[in-house]
């Protein structure tokens, strides 16, 4: 991150605040988002759908 761009910081802010963190590396595949990450590389896009971000949050699998 560059802290003398105004977007950068608003972003660090925003996560900060928020409880998170801004990180350039990918999430950790046991993650909500890693796993949301793998669903979407092997089905694609298309195939996402609320019910997985729910599924993904909660834990439980990500089925097709």
């Amino acid at each position: 991150m560059d802290m003398d761009d105004p977007q950068d910081v608003g972003a660090a802010f925003g996560a900060l605040i928020l409880g998170g963190a801004v990180s350039e590396e990918p999430p950790p595949p046991d993650s909500p988002l890693g796993r949301v990450r793998a669903f979407v590389a092997r089905y694609g896009e298309e195939a996402l759908k609320p019910e997985h971000i729910g599924a993904a949050q909660e834990g439980r699998p990500l089925l097709p």
